[in-house]
């Protein structure tokens, strides 16, 4: 399979999930730490009963073990926020807020990898927090919003994340490492709150399983598939492919979801801008 089309795979399955998790979290309300464990949790062991048809292996693992780690717990602390952040926050202007992860990707690329700063990556990051601004009902309040404060969290804590979690991937079996990262980040969010056990029946218990399977069902394709689009394509084309998501969430978000359909006209602006900011920071 190309990595055409493993991008576009994965922009589509990835902005159907979101959809379907802010759905979810907007209407039940679910503890955002229980859900991380669960949700995480099932996605880790959908792909690892697909995994083990295959054969399980890690070859050279030992050799990325630091940016393993660091991924699984910016994951599994980054899925905790990013819950809470679907449950204030519309889809529409969710992938927005989740594009920033583009400027710290690009950041730590400068400060990791020794990569150089162009001016349109200057342009294209103000542009980013551009668009941010553009969906906060008073500019003065931006920092007083806590769903925009979250947002923005989000895309600090995945950026980390999918830098490590990419890189990984490059160095190891995809799928396995695939499996595995999700099973790591759902332990590492049962970790960060323990108590949360006494919620996670509540979840089976309010029939919410086959909802959560569908899903995941859709993450676990979106993820897999950018983790071997990033490693059979080129990452520098790849990455502004898949900022086509910013886009693709705001249109499904809008279509599909009537409580999203206001102020329209700006949230469009802000993600046309937003992707215009992303595709100068990673061109």
């Amino acid at each position: 399979m190309s990595w055409q089309l493993l991008t576009a795979i994965s922009v589509l399955s990835l902005s159907i999930s979101v959809i379907l998790q802010r759905t979810l979290l907007f209407k039940t309300k679910l503890d955002p730490y229980a859900y991380a464990v669960v949700f995480q949790g099932t996605v880790g062991v959908l792909l690892m009963l697909f995994v083990l048809l295959y054969g399980f292996k890690l070859p050279g693992i030992g050799a990325v073990m630091v940016p393993a780690v660091i991924s699984v717990i910016f994951f599994g602390v980054g899925h905790i926020i990013y819950a809470k952040t679907l449950q204030r926050v519309e889809a529409s202007a969710f992938s927005v807020l989740f594009a920033t992860q583009a400027v710290w990707i690009m950041l730590l690329g400068i400060f990791l990898f020794n990569e150089s700063l162009t001016v349109l990556q200057v342009v294209g990051s103000l542009l980013i927090f551009a668009a941010v601004l553009l969906l906060v009902k008073n500019f003065r309040q931006v920092f007083k919003d806590r769903g925009t404060l979250l947002g923005l969290l989000t895309g600090l804590m995945f950026g980390i994340a999918i830098t490590a979690w990419s890189y990984v991937g490059r160095h190891t079996d995809g799928l396995s490492w695939a499996a595995i990262s999700f099973v790591g980040t759902a332990l590492v969010a049962f970790l960060v709150r323990p108590s949360t056990r006494h919620k996670l029946g509540s979840i089976v218990e309010r029939k919410l399983m086959p909802k959560l399977i569908l899903m995941a069902i859709f993450y676990a394709i979106g993820s897999v598939a950018m983790l071997f689009a990033y490693k059979h394509g080129t990452f520098a084309v790849v990455s502004p492919l898949r900022q086509t998501s910013i886009i693709v969430t705001t249109l499904l978000a809008l279509a599909i979801l009537p409580r999203e359909r206001n102020r329209i006209g700006r949230k469009l602006l802000a993600a046309g801008v937003c992707l215009v900011g992303v595709l100068l920071v990673v061109i």
